[in-house]
């Protein structure tokens, strides 16, 4: 893929992990199949619940998406006991899970202006004690994990906002005009946008494409996270040789090499996808990302998931744990 080369992304694995191009070929047979028939289109992300109307005008939606993409990352943690926990609650009288509650919660807390999240001098210099105070549940619990790295994303959003562009994000979109290339170079001198896989940058990417502020002349690559690698190895696409596997089943926490591979290898299979479907790689995010609420880590609802019919069902496996904020 051009843009990969033009990153120098080199997707190595084969030391702990492999694709399995049979079940690789299936899937794309199968969305072969299927695509003309459901006609799949980009989500657009409209909804008032979670993100700004169009009549609060592009540069608020952009700013939104940025600030909320800085921090879009790890919704689960190990609580004291051992136990993996997972980031949900009721926010706003509905219950939210995973990156849903980010987004809730952030929506919530722009429409009552309890903090100022889309001023870049004010999330210079947010406070930890803002953030809980913007992330906690309706019944006063904390249930968002890994402040202080979230913490760290934004105040280093809102300095280089303020430093280089004019504290607002949409004028780096504008910079960029449709070059997806000069969009990851400029999100790259971010420390939220950082990710050697661009995974956070491509999908601030594809919210931007998708509420159609901008159109890219590269197609973009999905945003390579835990949830969707999760479903590639689940599909029996990624497969983890012996160790890692028994790691990955014990939910032990994976190293930086054992992390890195998979993400390429998951990476390259969507990839390859992209290529022999001719689908693109945001529709197939999105497609991949709207499937995990039938994958689900305890009782998949696999008569109802997308990819039943040629998936290997290996729902021992959960998401991959990795201390780290570019998944």
């Amino acid at each position: 893929m051009r843009m990969l080369e033009k990153l120098y992304l080199r997707l190595s694995f084969g030391k702990v992990a492999d694709l399995d191009y049979d079940v690789l070929d299936q899937v794309c047979k199968l969305l072969n199949k299927i695509k003309d028939q459901c006609k799949y289109t980009p989500l657009d992300w409209r909804d008032e619940d979670y993100w700004p109307s169009d009549k609060e005008g592009f540069s608020t939606v952009s700013q939104f998406f940025a600030v909320g993409n800085a921090i879009n990352f790890r919704y689960w943690w190990i609580d004291g006991r051992g136990i993996h926990r997972y980031c949900e609650g009721i926010k706003g009288k509905s219950r939210e899970r995973g990156a849903y509650y980010m987004w809730k919660a952030l929506r919530l807390c722009q429409k009552s202006g309890m903090v100022s999240i889309l001023d870049a001098k004010k999330l210079s210099k947010i406070s930890l004690n803002e953030i809980k105070q913007i992330f906690r549940d309706d019944e006063g619990c904390d249930v968002m994990p890994a402040l202080k790295e979230r913490q760290r994303n934004w105040r280093d959003l809102g300095h280089k906002l303020l430093e280089y562009w004019d504290g607002q994000f949409y004028n780096l979109v504008k910079e960029a005009s449709s070059s997806l290339l000069d969009f990851v170079r400029y999100s790259r001198q971010f420390r939220a946008f950082d990710d050697p896989l661009c995974k956070m940058v491509m999908v601030n990417a594809i919210m931007h494409q998708g509420r159609g502020i901008v159109k890219f002349d590269d197609p973009i690559f999905p945003g390579i996270d835990y949830q969707l690698l999760k479903q590639q190895m689940r599909l029996g696409i990624v497969v983890p040789k012996e160790k890692l596997a028994k790691k990955l089943i014990l939910r032990g926490m994976l190293t930086l090499d054992e992390a890195r591979e998979l993400r390429n290898a998951g990476l390259c299979s969507f990839l390859h996808i992209m290529e022999k479907t001719s689908i693109l790689g945001d529709i197939i995010d999105n497609i991949w990302w709207t499937n995990k609420r039938k994958c689900l880590d305890v009782q998949p609802l696999c008569e109802e998931c997308l990819f039943s019919e040629v998936c290997k069902k290996k729902t021992e496996y959960g998401i991959p744990l990795e201390v780290t904020r570019y998944y």
